[in-house]
């Protein structure tokens, strides 16, 4: 039920947002836009990139060791499997929200370990504490890994995955980031902003991401 209450929550302050903006002044509008980073200007893009033959949106609001990554992996592999198909043949989004947001981000916010250990998460070779994002990167028979080398992040994105990741999360992630290393919101968002993995695609929030990849035709999966 918690997940439950956290969709609809979102899906509410969504719609409180757009009832905001309707009746806004246009210069509210603007200052709204400015805050949202380039409201209006979302890449859609990847939405043209879903025509597989089978699709899938996988919604990952908690790290939970990864297991969204293993259930992406899983389709490909299982439709490879069953009916012979290559990657190309399907088509599997991965949105990344709420309390999932550091799997996007890069080593620099990894780096003190608080990802590491907020998660309870190993470094995939060494066993210690993470203090690089564990689920990139990852070599052959790495001994405490969380996902097969085909099955990472990077990989998976190599392999044709869409990856998308909420904004609302991702500025309240933010926050959290500004009150530990105890600098402003704004150097805090521009850390996350700078060390987005490359590949991965903002969306207003998580929510509508997941909505939009249904409407075009995606089954849905949550994670975690």
């Amino acid at each position: 039920m918690t997940q439950r209450r956290d969709f609809i929550r979102q899906a509410s302050l969504l719609a409180a947002g757009t009832v905001a903006a309707g009746s806004a002044s246009s210069s509210t509008l603007f200052a709204q836009a400015t805050a949202a980073g380039a409201q209006g200007t979302w890449d859609m893009s990847w939405s043209a990139r879903v025509t597989g033959q089978y699709k899938m949106v996988f919604d990952s609001p908690e790290v939970a060791d990864g297991i969204a990554l293993h259930q992406v992996r899983v389709f490909l592999q299982g439709y490879a499997d069953a009916f012979g198909l290559k990657d190309s043949d399907l088509s599997a989004v991965l949105v990344v929200r709420h309390a999932a947001m550091s799997m996007v981000l890069g080593d620099e916010l990894w780096a003190d370990g608080a990802f590491g250990e907020e998660n309870k998460l190993k470094d995939p070779e060494t066993g210690e504490v993470a203090k690089r994002n564990p689920f990139v990167r990852i070599a052959p028979g790495a001994k405490f890994s969380l996902a097969w080398p085909d099955g990472a992040l990077d990989t998976l994105m190599a392999r044709g995955v869409t990856v998308l990741a909420c904004d609302l999360a991702l500025r309240n992630f933010g926050g959290k980031i500004a009150a530990r290393k105890k600098i402003s919101r704004q150097d805090a968002h521009d850390l996350v902003s700078k060390h987005l993995l490359p590949g991965v695609i903002r969306m207003p929030s998580g929510v509508f991401a997941t909505c939009h990849a249904q409407s075009l035709g995606c089954g849905v999966l949550q994670s975690g």
